[in-house]
C-alpha cells in the first residue's frame, strides 16, 4: 500500500501561511503542475544574492530540502539562470520566490 502524497499545490499554500506568519515576502513565479510538480524555493537576501532550494525525496520516503546551487550565496543573476534551466528540464516545475535578509528557505519546516 502506498501513502498518500501531499500534493504541490498544498505545499505551496501552506508555505505561503507559514511566510505570513513569518512576516516575510513571497510570491509565486511559477505554477507547475497541481499533484505532483517539483518546487523550488528561490531565497533572496536582499542584497544581490540568493540562493535555490529545492525538495527532493529521501530514501526514507519523506522529503528533505538540497540547496542546489552550493554552500554559498550567488549572485542574483545567477540564480535566475538556475531557474531557466530547471523549467526547460521540467516544464511542471513550480517557482517561489522568498525574500529574507538571513537567508531562511522558510518552506524548509514545511517539510515531511
Amino acid at each position: 500500500m502506498t501513502e498518500a502524497r501531499l500534493k504541490t499545490e498544498v505545499l505551496v499554500q501552506a508555505g505561503f501561511r507559514y511566510c505570513q506568519q513569518a512576516l516575510l515576502a513571497a510570491v509565486l513565479r511559477r505554477r507547475g503542475d497541481e499533484d505532483a510538480g517539483a518546487l523550488l524555493v528561490k531565497v533572496s537576501r536582499l542584497d544581490g544574492t540568493a540562493a535555490v532550494f529545492a525538495r527532493m525525496p529521501t530514501l526514507e520516503g519523506g522529503h528533505a530540502w538540497r540547496r542546489t546551487t552550493g554552500d554559498g550565496w550567488i549572485a542574483e543573476a545567477d540564480a535566475e539562470e538556475r531557474l531557466a534551466r530547471e523549467i526547460e528540464f521540467d516544464p511542471d516545475v513550480w517557482i517561489v520566490e522568498v525574500e529574507d535578509p538571513e537567508g531562511r528557505n522558510p518552506f524548509a519546516d514545511l517539510t515531511d
